[in-house]
């Protein structure tokens, strides 16, 4: 399908609709996914077999305490899994979810319209490389115009032979600094943008500074940065929020996406931080509201943990929409701003220009 009838147009893995048919929309989800790149093998000897342990109950505490310590923790790869979980998020009134998950992170385009199918629920794939860490070797050899040309046909033509397209660049990750790759992708995306209209979403690094480094490398190279995400936000700036406001003052999106996670510490360079609570990261969307910024705001939970699923213990994908929404209301949040939030927000974004 050609640029021009795209144009008003969001890409699922089952075809285009309009954007007036996507409804509730989480804008940051791994439905199917593979994250085991990151795995830590346990220090204590007594702990190592727990690497290898399937999740139960009598391990689950130790797993939520160290989530990079157990492979299976690691692995979403259940469709069946997907689809109990998304009836949850449907029962409660979700109409669309985008996976963000690319190269890097196992993409399975065939498996993601199966759940879409199954469940009824709308879905969009993502498009391009996420983290150097998890770049195949083949990409240190590839031109900065080969990655561009082969991002446009993930969104133009579909991954593959599947026929499946992409309706969203990201996430694309980045590290801190950047790696030569991903400086590499970055410009591949910028130009993918360009060629297509297609929004991108991005992974920073993990650094306060990374977000805001990102955008500015992003509009030197042509990119469109009102149709830019900026994602975890939350874990980068966590309440400081001059910086998210000097963010959003450049028309990005600011993507609060971590709702329902653990307050574990992250590490920044020089500076330990804990991540922000479900009513912490209300209190700067509200700030954010205030200061004129409601169109470029967007939430979601990142689920991309077996102990993020409900029948692992964790929130799920409608967590949203049980309890996020009160919170929201109870910080004066009006129904007309959440529903801009999570639903004209997305679909203004999702379309492709």
């Amino acid at each position: 399908m050609s640029r021009h009838k795209l144009s008003r147009k969001v890409q699922t893995v089952l075809g285009t609709i309009d954007a007036g048919d996507m409804g509730i929309t989480l804008t940051h989800e791994h439905l199917l996914c593979d994250t085991s790149y990151r795995f830590v093998e346990p220090k204590i000897d007594s702990q190592k077999e727990l690497a290898n342990a399937r999740i139960k109950i009598e391990n689950l505490d130790w797993i939520k305490r160290n989530q990079n310590s157990c492979l299976d923790n690691l692995s979403l790869l259940n469709e069946e899994s997907a689809i109990s979980e998304l009836h949850h998020y449907k029962k409660k009134g979700g109409g669309t979810v985008v996976d963000v998950g690319n190269i890097g992170l196992s993409r399975n385009p065939e498996g993601l319209a199966r759940i879409s199918r199954a469940t009824g629920i709308n879905i969009i794939m993502g498009a391009g490389y996420y983290v150097g860490t998890s770049h195949p070797p083949e990409l240190a050899s590839k031109t900065e115009d080969q990655i561009t040309d082969e991002i446009v046909r993930d969104i133009t033509i579909g991954v593959g032979d599947t026929g499946i397209k992409a309706g969203i660049l990201g996430e694309i990750g980045c590290s801190y600094p950047l790696k030569d790759t991903e400086v590499k992708v970055l410009g591949a995306v910028a130009r993918a943008q360009k060629i297509t209209g297609i929004s991108v979403n991005i992974h920073p690094g993990q650094s306060q500074t990374s977000p805001i480094e990102i955008i500015e490398f992003l509009s030197d190279n042509g990119g469109d940065i009102n149709r830019t995400v900026m994602s975890h936000v939350g874990n980068r700036h966590g309440n400081d929020i001059d910086l998210t406001l000097e963010l959003a003052e450049n028309g990005c999106y600011i993507e609060y996406d971590r709702f329902g996670q653990s307050q574990n510490p992250i590490k920044l360079p020089n500076k330990l931080m804990y991540g922000l609570s479900d009513w912490e990261r209300i209190g700067c969307i509200k700030h954010l509201i205030d200061r004129g910024f409601l169109d470029q705001i967007l939430i979601s939970h990142d689920v991309f943990n077996k102990t993020d699923l409900r029948q692992y213990g964790g929130f799920g994908y409608d967590h949203i929409l049980t309890t996020v929404i009160l919170l929201m209301r109870m910080q004066c949040i009006t129904d007309e701003q959440i529903h801009t939030i999570l639903e004209k927000n997305p679909g203004r974004m999702l379309q492709f220009t």
